[in-house]
């Protein structure tokens, strides 16, 4: 695809949802900030801004709210008018061990990590046909490879992964939807013990964690792929 498009980026003040933004606008795109911390988006959206271009958008709504994907959408309408491309980078990442799983627990994960996503989709279905567009998600290898100590996250990126595999048929052939499938990307700041590093490393192939830049990569690669659509591409699985 060429640059110049708008994408809204969900979960923009994450890791991995800060450096698509920023590679989205390193290149040419023209990022549409959306999370929870608004202050964090304040900044981000400063440092991306250039002093020739307007400034970069943003819309703060939380994803635990059920009117979430109206906020967003609204947003969008008032700011930029419609989008091209979606990513969807939401973050949260709950410790749910098994033995005191809650009902809370699924409903608040199912809210973030695939309710809201598939009804915001739903909302910029229009725009995103006009535009020929795309959706790229980030998912999970443990939906397959489950680890223990998340079963209401890793029930949620399911949920997402089948979701946007359905929505990769209803919205062919104008818009093509696919995900990444992460395995364990690196936290400097939270992985700080090198037990443990070393043994979550050793479940990769390649005996390593990923970077963003490594999954910023993919993500790009994939809103690019003209010829793909319901794909989930493993990454550092």
């Amino acid at each position: 695809m060429q640059p110049g498009r708008k994408v809204l980026v969900m979960g923009a003040t994450g890791r991995l949802g800060v450096a698509v933004a920023r590679a989205l606008a390193h290149r040419g795109d023209r990022a549409i900030l959306t999370a929870r911390n608004g202050p964090r988006l304040e900044a981000l959206s400063v440092e991306l801004s250039r002093p020739e271009l307007p400034a970069v958008p943003f819309v703060c709504a939380d994803l635990l709210d059920d009117a979430a994907p109206e906020i967003i959408f609204d947003g969008i309408r008032r700011t930029v008018g419609k989008v091209d491309d979606v990513v969807i980078a939401c973050g949260p990442f709950p410790r749910t061990p098994f033995e005191t799983l809650r009902r809370d627990d699924l409903r608040q994960t199912l809210a973030v990590h695939a309710i809201a996503p598939l009804l915001l989709v739903h909302a910029l279905a229009e725009d995103l046909a006009s535009a020929r567009g795309a959706v790229v998600a980030l998912t999970d290898a443990g939906v397959t490879r489950p680890y223990t100590n998340h079963v209401a996250y890793l029930t949620a990126k399911g949920a997402l992964q089948t979701g946007l595999r359905a929505l990769a048929v209803e919205l062919a052939p104008e818009v093509r939807v696919n995900m990444v499938s992460l395995g364990i990307v690196a936290d400097p700041e939270a992985d700080a013990d090198p037990l443990r590093m070393h043994r979550l490393a050793t479940r990769s192939p390649l005996g390593r964690f990923g970077t963003a830049e490594e999954v910023v990569h993919v993500v790009l690669a994939l809103l690019d792929s003209t010829w793909a659509t319901g794909e989930i591409w493993g990454v550092g699985r």
